[in-house]
């Protein structure tokens, strides 16, 4: 087989260096089908050698799922939200664990409030498991409030509706992107004039 001599400096696994970088020495490099077994040669059975979860992908731990939460920055922000605020918002949260976009959903809800003390009180506490929290200022203090443990778009969804409905925004949030210039009340309107027309 060829061989090729080259100086250069690589690393291992570990990411240290497999010699002193002072040192330049000359490796051989290998074609591609030489490193690869042929395809009739069977796999090894590995299941006697004990490994750790962090090389053996089957017994890694399962990947988290995430979530992503869209912001119609067109809806009804409601009498409780100051609209520029609502439209200043990101365009989504997430992908992210769902508690963490839960958290983030809310605190915006809190932070886009005309009176962050209402929009608070309307929070539903949370207990146990995993805690996140909101926080609000009002008067002259900063107030936290821990949240449900959420494992679930779907739950993050109807902790959402439950609040937004309480704030009358009702289409502030949801786990698909809205069109742009599109709101629910443009929807609405545009429904009631094709009633009309017919």
């Amino acid at each position: 087989m060829p061989c090729q001599r080259t100086a250069w400096i690589g690393c291992d696994r570990q990411g240290t260096p497999p010699f002193h970088w002072g040192e330049i020495k000359s490796r051989v490099l290998m074609t591609p089908l030489a490193l690869s077994p042929p395809r009739s040669t069977p796999e090894p059975d590995l299941s006697s050698i004990p490994q750790d979860a962090a090389t053996v992908p089957s017994l890694a731990a399962p990947q988290a799922l995430t979530v992503c939460l869209y912001i119609n920055k067109q809806a009804n922000a409601g009498p409780y939200l100051e609209r520029k605020k609502v439209q200043q918002l990101p365009e989504h949260f997430g992908p992210e664990r769902p508690s963490a976009v839960l958290q983030q959903a809310v605190q915006a809800c809190i932070d886009c409030a005309h009176q962050q003390k209402l929009v608070f009180s309307l929070v539903k506490q949370g207990y146990g498991g995993e805690m996140v929290s909101v926080s609000a200022s009002f008067d002259g203090k900063q107030h936290l409030r821990s949240l449900p443990v959420v494992n679930s778009i779907g739950y993050v969804l109807r902790f959402l509706a439950k609040l937004c409905r309480s704030l009358l925004c009702d289409d502030l949030f949801s786990h698909q992107p809205f069109p742009r210039g599109c709101s629910a009340s443009g929807k609405v309107q545009e429904k009631e004039e094709g009633r009309m027309e017919s």
